[in-house]
């Protein structure tokens, strides 16, 4: 595991020399992280008590413990790659329209299932299937996290990871505004009428 920890550090200064070099002969300002003296001394000691908590990654934590304690901001966005910064992050707004997507959606499988009468409705449009990997990326994450976490919305399908390779946000954020026609917060058992309308509507309703 040391090695491993090694060798990426390794890489990540071979590729920090390269990125470094772009940046120059492109004549880019790059904005780094900045952390307080305060900071600085929080972190070194909580990686000075990895250290001791964790051997096997001893060496990697002491590397990044003196680059904070000694304030070599080059090295700060290498420590804390994985930890997302904007716009990759996602706000209470963003969080809670995810929520009342999954919520509909989860809405619209209970109401059609419990549907004696089920003709005229498409069961493909019921089907929650997800955000676009690469350009709905946070909104897929955090479907998939808060379904996890929370063990919710089990009647929705996840088995691809709510990855719908293509963008739905716009047509989600349509289907919503009639969804919430019903009255409630977060209505459910939807009429057969109310599925209809919420999942007829068009990008081209406009």
């Amino acid at each position: 595991m040391i090695h491993n920890r090694l060798t990426h550090w390794s890489v990540a200064v071979s590729s920090e020399r390269v990125s470094y070099k772009l940046e120059e002969q492109k004549g880019l300002t790059v904005k780094r992280m900045k952390l307080s003296r305060v900071e600085r001394w929080m972190l070194a000691n909580q990686y000075l008590i990895l250290e001791k908590v964790d051997p096997d990654e001893a060496a990697y934590y002491a590397k990044a413990r003196e680059a904070i304690q000694d304030g070599y901001e080059f090295e700060y966005d290498k420590i804390a790659e994985g930890i997302f910064d904007e716009p990759h992050t996602m706000s209470d707004a963003e969080c809670r329209e995810v929520i009342d997507i999954l919520a509909m959606f989860s809405a619209l499988r209970e109401s059609y299932d419990a549907l004696s009468d089920k003709s005229g409705l498409d069961a493909g449009l019921i089907k929650f299937i997800g955000f676009s990997g690469n350009d709905e990326t946070k909104q897929m994450g955090y479907a998939n996290y808060f379904c996890k976490t929370r063990d919710a919305f089990q009647n929705l399908d996840r088995s691809h990871n709510f990855n719908s390779h293509m963008p739905l946000l716009p047509l989600y954020r349509k289907m919503l505004v009639e969804w919430k026609k019903e009255g409630n917060l977060r209505p459910d058992n939807l009429s057969k009428e109310a599925i209809k309308r919420i999942t007829s509507v068009s990008l081209r309703d406009d």
